[in-house]
């Protein structure tokens, strides 16, 4: 079952966030003293009541997972000055924000608690810490206050965190803690610095509080042909595949979709139901855009709407593309056409990032394509003997782009329509 992220809203939600704390700290771990909770098992504080606060909460079906709270400078101060003096780091910050021309704005991360059946999945941990940045990014932060756990400190020294005092036993928590401060541009870079930047940021420019996270495993479906159409998606992180069963009953795949593209919003508007099937090829992240929510986006901002045009404008271009191949193309140019498709949408290999890679097999192109698979198999030997892909039962490499020369044929016939 998908794994769902989301700033908790709503008295149940946040009423499971303060039942989450009791039940990782109290009962799995032992670190909060019972002082710290209430009657009824639950862990609240004053942080959870000022205006400026956020807590993210991941569901695993209708079970609260993880959470972790999000507070902006208060006159109060922030919680990890409740254990710790700050006011030498608050000096240097106003310091360089003079020098910086930039008025500062202070937010910590606290209350961080992940069920144990849970601490060790590493995709949780880390959308949940996107996820938190997200928010902190929208609310124009510029530095990070922290105590982290001794145990745990060096997870968030890979996020750019540093620690600003020596560790200190806290006897409320019963927990040794380090106090740590981040410039946010270190964070955010950590939580959004892969991002391609030939992708339009449209979709991960909203990627904010407003907006639901969805973890998918490999083969998890997100949402099934003839489903009600209830969200726009856009894949952050991983690979998607689009598919509808064909006329023979067998799978027929109409896409592969990675980093930036949205997806689905063409049932969430006109209200018809899903004409595809969506399936995550690998460990994906998913950012769920509800209705409401996109038109308000686009109202409030008219180069969002600008973007949004570009975007049906480019889904336009490559449907009369695709109907122009698959009327007048020969096979060789319509596999040349879906290679070219597959390259676009391939995702880098970890061992090797020059090269890229899809999971699909001749089959599933030829089906693509509308060819034989012996045209599909002789273009890909053609390409493997050039040096420029290889292939496997279920998986396509490329090595440099496909070749082009295949498509001119296709590009005359464009040409001729004026297209």
């Amino acid at each position: 079952m998908p794994i769902r992220l989301k700033v908790a809203l709503t008295a149940v939600e946040l009423d499971d966030v303060f039942k989450l704390r009791y039940d990782v700290y109290v009962t799995e771990q032992s670190k909060f003293s019972e002082k710290r909770a209430t009657s009824d098992g639950r862990i609240v504080d004053h942080f959870d009541t000022l205006p400026g606060v956020a807590n993210i909460v991941a569901y695993d079906g209708d079970v609260a997972v993880a959470s972790f709270r999000v507070n902006r400078d208060s006159s109060i101060g922030l919680a990890p000055e409740k254990y710790f003096d700050f006011a030498h780091v608050r000096k240097d910050i106003s310091v360089s924000g003079e020098k910086g021309q930039y008025p500062s704005c202070i937010v910590s991360g606290s209350m961080l608690a992940i069920r144990e059946k849970w601490r060790h999945q590493r995709k949780v941990i880390l959308a949940l810490f996107r996820k938190t940045t997200a928010v902190m990014q929208g609310w124009g932060a510029t530095h990070v206050f922290g105590a982290a756990s001794a145990d745990t400190f060096s997870l968030y020294g890979r996020l750019g965190f540093h620690s600003v005092a020596e560790e200190q036993w806290v006897e409320s928590i019963g927990d040794s803690l380090v106090p740590m401060m981040a410039p946010f541009d270190k964070v955010s870079t950590w939580a959004f610095g892969q991002i391609n930047p030939t992708v339009r940021h449209f979709w991960l420019d909203n990627y904010s509080g407003q907006f639901e996270t969805i973890l998918l495993s490999p083969g998890e479906v997100l949402f099934q042909e003839s489903d009600e159409a209830k969200h726009a998606y856009s894949v952050y992180k991983g690979s998607v595949t689009i598919s509808r069963d064909g006329p023979d009953g067998t799978d027929f795949q109409i896409a592969h979709l990675s980093q930036g593209t949205l997806f689905g919003e063409l049932a969430m508007f006109d209200g018809e139901p899903r004409l595809a099937t969506a399936t995550a090829t690998m460990n994906t992240e998913v950012i769920a855009i509800e209705y409401d929510h996109l038109l308000e986006v686009i109202h409030r901002d008219s180069d969002k709407m600008n973007q949004l045009l570009l975007h049906f404008t480019d889904r336009l271009r490559q449907i009369d593309q695709l109907a122009m191949v698959q009327s007048f193309a020969p096979q060789t140019s319509r596999v040349a056409f879906e290679l070219h498709e597959l390259w676009n949408t391939a995702r880098p290999e970890k061992e090797h990032s020059a090269t890229r890679i899809v999971q699909i097999d001749a089959g599933q192109i030829a089906r693509r394509a509308r060819v034989r698979e012996s045209e599909v198999r002789r273009v890909l030997e053609t390409g493997r003997a050039a040096g420029r892909l290889d292939y496997g039962d279920n998986v396509l490499r490329f090595f440099k782009e496909p070749d082009n020369d295949d498509n001119i044929h296709t590009e005359r016939h464009s040409n001729d329509r004026g297209q």
